[in-house]
């Protein structure tokens, strides 16, 4: 008696790059108009697409900045010049398209990205005894670059960004309150 044997393979799986990225973030914020700098913090999550063979990656992204000023207004017409504080509170929903170069240096992943925002400004003036608070929601944009590096189970990162939104409110008239360059640094982690 003759026994037949049927081998049966199964391909193994390979182990797929894990997709979702979730960030905090905390960094440095220095204005194109007359605010001063600022510290910023956000938190990002994000999906690495199977687009451009796993470099795409889309990310959505919550940040918060106070930048501030202050100073003396003078004018011919004021009988007494007065003194003036201006916050505004800036909170941003960023939508990003980021392409990254997996392992560009073993463990270091350089990316680059850009995309929409809204951005929520409210912007608090105390000036001649009194409070002056305006609010506006516009649109605007972001264009980033940085670099992770694999650390422990994520990565720490570092990134720059140039970031455009507009404000015209009569304390601060038409001008940007984004920023020429924020310095944000964070740990991605990527499941």
């Amino acid at each position: 008696m003759k026994t037949l044997a049927f081998i049966v393979l199964f391909p193994l799986a390979a182990t797929a790059a894990p997709r979702f990225m979730v960030a905090p973030k905390v960094g440095l914020y220095e204005p194109t108009s007359r605010l001063s700098g600022a510290v910023f913090v956000g938190i990002e999550a994000g999906y690495v697409t199977p687009g451009f063979d796993d470099h795409l990656a889309v990310a959505l992204e919550v940040d918060w900045v106070r930048p501030k000023a202050s100073g003396t207004v003078t004018d011919p017409r004021l009988s007494n010049p007065g003194d003036y504080n201006l916050g505004n509170s800036e909170v941003g929903v960023l939508l990003s398209a980021i392409y990254r170069v997996e392992n560009a240096i073993p463990r270091l992943t350089p990316y680059g990205g850009l995309g929409p925002g809204v951005y929520w400004h409210r912007t608090a003036t105390n000036a001649f005894g009194s409070q002056y608070i305006e609010t506006e929601t516009r649109i605007g944009f972001q264009v980033m670059a940085g670099a992770d590096y694999v650390l422990g189970p994520g990565a720490a990162f570092g990134e720059l960004r140039y970031t455009f939104s507009r404000v015209d409110f009569i304390s601060t008239g038409p001008s940007s309150a984004g920023s020429m360059l924020a310095i944000a640094l964070g740990y991605r982690l990527r499941f």
